[in-house]
């Protein structure tokens, strides 16, 4: 099974994104309701999200 993007590019990606919208992981953390130790695990790519944890910062971060 071949990954459309790999853990670690999402993780960058998510990071810029976080970044450019001027938030810190502890507000994600708040918005999304997921732990900014779980976030962080995820913008270095040492852990894969669920693709409930990927809708919840996508609907946590664009509230900002």
């Amino acid at each position: 099974m071949s990954t459309i993007v790999e853990t670690a590019e999402l993780g960058r990606r998510l990071r810029s994104l976080r970044l450019d919208r001027r938030m810190t992981l502890k507000q994600v953390e708040v918005l999304a309701e997921l732990s900014a130790t779980h976030l962080s695990e995820i913008e270095r790519g040492r852990t894969s999200p669920t693709i409930g944890a990927l809708v919840r910062v996508a609907r946590g971060g664009g509230s900002a």
